[in-house]
This record gives structure tokens, sequence and C-alpha cells, in this order.
């Protein structure tokens, strides 16, 4: 089998990358090792515009998050599963020195804020006030996944990717019994923290264990955020998360991860609630959680898209138009995308 390029992992930076590639004209053939615990499977997809104790826009949002989310209805209108679940978020603070870090930079962040109703504070331990975040929600990663795979068809494999078996000669490579004129791997976590030929590369790659939890008589069609994140999935069902883990990078659940959630969740209601189901993966991160596209220094038929991190739903599908634009065109790259 002959292709232009061959796609390893189907997670949100391979499945953008490959609609990219498809919508300019090239041939793909994308692997993926259906691994259950990838972080694209595992993550709870969420957008919020207003990132961080620093309460900082998140990165080129401003442009990439209204080509996200004409990309995910595009998908959706051809699919027609619902993908991409459009929330504000309630952001409580803190600390009174939080509210108060808020309100001298309020102008900065312009129309991405406006005044909560104080009926909403009701609802939850706010003793310190917040604010509301606009045009934010979340992904249905799981959904997302398998409308690409639905409309990739013949031209997705589900296969285990081993680089030994990887034949890199000039201006072709080849694995088992498909050609290409380059490889692109996407593999997340996996492809900085197993080895491998971009193993080289600098990252602070962190476990996330997420829980999907029911409290009984609470129901508000908002994110709600201090110190972690509820998002609400209907039927008094929320996910609930998330912990950074940087040492144990294994992808398995732990009590003190599930602890911590649970810690995070009391901190924000004094409801009772019952834990439904506890997961975990690995984010791939690199430098400010920021992607990272380009290719091998002593290979240029081997190319790399990774580092989405906790921002992938927004980033991954400008970042994929614009790898895929160079790599059929040749135009240069962003620079601020590269090591």
């Amino acid at each position: 089998m002959n292709v232009d390029f061959l796609m390893i992992g189907q997670g949100l930076a391979g499945s953008a990358l490959a609609m990219a590639l498809i919508e300019r004209g090239a041939t793909v053939m994308v692997v993926d090792s259906e691994d259950e615990h990838s972080a694209s499977r595992v993550a709870a997809g969420l957008v919020t515009t207003v990132a961080g104790k620093g309460m900082n826009l998140s990165w080129r949002q401003d442009e990439y998050l209204p080509e996200a989310l004409a990309y995910y209805r595009k998908l959706e209108k051809a699919s027609g599963t619902a993908l991409f679940h459009a929330l504000d978020t309630l952001r409580l603070f803190e600390s009174e020195k939080q509210r108060d870090k808020f309100n001298k930079k309020r102008d900065q962040l312009g129309g991405w804020v406006e005044d909560v109703d104080p009926a909403d504070l009701l609802r939850w331990n706010a003793d310190h006030g917040g604010f509301i975040m606009k045009q934010g929600g979340w992904l249905d990663t799981k959904n997302y996944l398998q409308v690409i795979r639905d409309i990739l068809g013949d031209r997705y494999r589900s296969d285990i990717f081993r680089e030994e078996d990887l034949l890199i000669s000039k201006e072709l490579v080849t694995w088992k019994d498909i050609t290409a004129k380059s490889i692109v791997l996407c593999q997340g976590a996996v492809g900085l923290t197993e080895g491998g030929l971009f193993s080289y590369v600098p990252h602070r790659c962190a476990k996330g264990e997420i829980l999907t939890i029911s409290i009984p008589e609470v129901s508000q069609q908002k994110v709600i955020n201090r110190n972690g994140w509820l998002i609400p999935l209907g039927n008094e069902t929320w996910r609930a998360g998330a912990t950074y883990e940087w040492e144990d990078l294994s992808g398995a659940i732990t009590q003190a991860g599930r602890s911590e959630i649970e810690e995070k969740i009391r901190n924000l209601t004094n409801r009772p609630f019952q834990v439904i189901e506890h997961s975990a993966a690995v984010r791939p991160i690199l430098r400010r959680s920021q992607p990272y596209i380009g290719q091998h220094p002593d290979h240029p038929e081997v190319k790399f898209f990774n580092g989405l991190g906790s921002k992938g739903v927004t980033t991954a599908p400008s970042v994929a138009a614009h790898f895929a634009e160079h790599l059929v065109t040749k135009c240069t790259l962003d620079e601020s995308l590269t090591l």
C-alpha cells in the first residue's frame, strides 16, 4: 500500500491532522493502538477561556477557539453526532486576594468574562464570590474520535506500532505493508516518555486522574471551577478532576488520586456524592503546554505533532491545519510551534 502520509496515533492531534491532510488532497493511513487509557480518550475535553491561578486568557484563543468550534460544528453536521457542548464556567475565587487580583485585571479580559448571578453562588461553597467565563464548554472526545474513525474508513487501521518495524530510506518510509513519503508521529505521551525517535524532546508530561460522580439534587448547566472542576453531564452526573502527577507516569488509577479529587469536590459542595467511574491518563506536555510540530533532525521523512497538553481541544484543529499546509505545500512553519 502506498500513501503520502503514514500517521501513528488517532488522538486529538492525529485526528485533526488526518482531516486537514485529506482536505488538501493527500492520501493517509492512520494507525492507532486503541489504548483505552490514552489521554485523548480519557480527557474531559474541557475548554476554559481564563486559565490558571493567574486568571490569564488561554494562548491564542482569539484565533484558535473560533476555528476549533467551526471545525467541530462541521463534523457534527456531517455525522449527526453531538460533539462540543458549549457551556459557561462559574469560576469561584479561592480567597479575597484572588478576587482583588481579578478585579484589577478584569479590563484585560474583555468579553471573555461577566458578572455572576448571585443565585449561582448559592448552590456552591462560594464564600469569596466568583465570575463567569464565557465561550467555554467541553468536547465529547470519545464520540469525536469515533466520528473521525468512521470518516477515515479503510484509511484507518487498529494495530500496534513499533519503531523497530520502521524502515527509513531517502524520501520514503516503510512500515509493514505500507510505504509512505513521510510518517507523522502523533503518539502523545508515549512518544515522549517511552524512548524512540523523539525521546530527546524535553517534556513535562503529567498523569491526570478524573472521576465521574453523581450528586443527587444538584443540577446546573455550567462548569464549576476552583482548584479543580466539575463538568455537568446531565441527570445529576458530573465529571470531576483533575490531578497533576509528575513522577508516576504509568497511567494507572490510584487511591491517592481519587482522594485528591474527592477533596476538590468537597471544597465545592457539601452535598453527598457517589463515585461512578475512576480513570487516568498521561498528558503530553511540552514547554508552556503549547503544541510542537516539525521533523526529526536526522530523518526529514519523520514528522512529529505532539504536546497538546490540556488545551488540545482548542489548539489541535488550527495547528493541524497549519502543519498540513506545510506538509503539502512546503510553506514556512510558524516558529512558535517548533522547538
